[in-house]
């Protein structure tokens, strides 16, 4: 397994504007962390950082696909869609940190860390595909967002962003202070939205936000289609339920905006 290459990165104290009493050991260290991914990320070549927002105006982990997910399908099953999905950003290398500490807890097998990019023969530690990789996790740290951009089959469409609902270095200060107090870390919230362009049925957008297993749902669409997107709501409710396991009570529908 071919290992990622060790950076020296410039660690410096941080000057702190305020006494330690209204700047915290805590605040200071995320700072820190802040100015060292800053950093790194000056250290990657110009290509490689433009590489991670190329075509696109958000930050974080950029998913896009050459080919698309199903070449010759015209219906598909969402649950078979979810499971394609996720298997994308599960083998993206985006969370390769990750991945390895599941592994060394025994929890996933050694193969499935060979079949990450950063292990496959065609990816070396210091390939482009690489660097462009360890760009956008660190991107993905400072911000938590994630872009899925793709298509289903030809001339169907997807655009996915997702995002937590707090950046991830807050929420990780957060939570600390809460453990100090022997308090639990605050449940994760999500938000979400999604562009699906279709032949003969065009663009079908969705806004969502996922906190503790409750799921909240607008849809928008042009208006001839409202009122048949509308009675097909009751299936995907029942899909949700059944397929995600997640909690959702209505999912209104209304025209896109001119």
């Amino acid at each position: 397994m071919d290992l990622l290459p060790r950076h020296t990165l410039p660690v410096a104290p941080v000057q702190a504007t305020a006494s330690t009493t209204e700047f915290s050991q805590a605040g200071q260290q995320v700072a820190r962390l802040m100015q060292l991914i800053q950093s790194f990320q000056q250290q990657l070549p110009a290509q490689f950082n433009s590489t991670a927002h190329s075509g696109s105006q958000f930050l974080g982990g950029h998913i896009r696909l050459d080919a698309p997910l199903f070449p010759g399908a015209t219906q598909l099953d969402v649950l078979t869609l979810m499971g394609r999905l996720q298997t994308i950003v599960k083998d993206s290398g985006l969370f390769y940190e990750a991945l390895l500490a599941r592994w060394v807890a025994n929890k996933v097998p050694f193969l499935t860390v060979r079949q990450q990019p950063h292990n496959l023969g065609l990816f070396r530690a210091n390939s482009p595909q690489i660097q462009a990789i360890l760009g956008q996790q660190l991107e993905l740290l400072s911000s938590g967002i994630i872009h899925i951009d793709t298509e289903l089959w030809p001339q169907a469409h997807l655009q996915w962003l997702i995002q937590p609902d707090v950046n991830p270095l807050v929420q990780r200060w957060r939570d600390e202070q809460r453990r100090k107090q022997g308090d639990e870390p605050e449940p994760p919230a999500w938000s979400s939205e999604l562009k699906l362009t279709l032949p003969h049925v065009g663009e079908i957008r969705a806004q969502m936000r996922l906190s503790q297993k409750h799921l909240t749902m607008q849809l928008q669409c042009a208006e001839v289609l409202v009122d048949s997107l509308q009675s097909a709501t009751a299936r995907l409710i029942a899909r949700l339920r059944l397929g995600a396991g997640v909690e959702i009570d209505s999912i209104p529908v209304s025209r896109l905006p001119q």
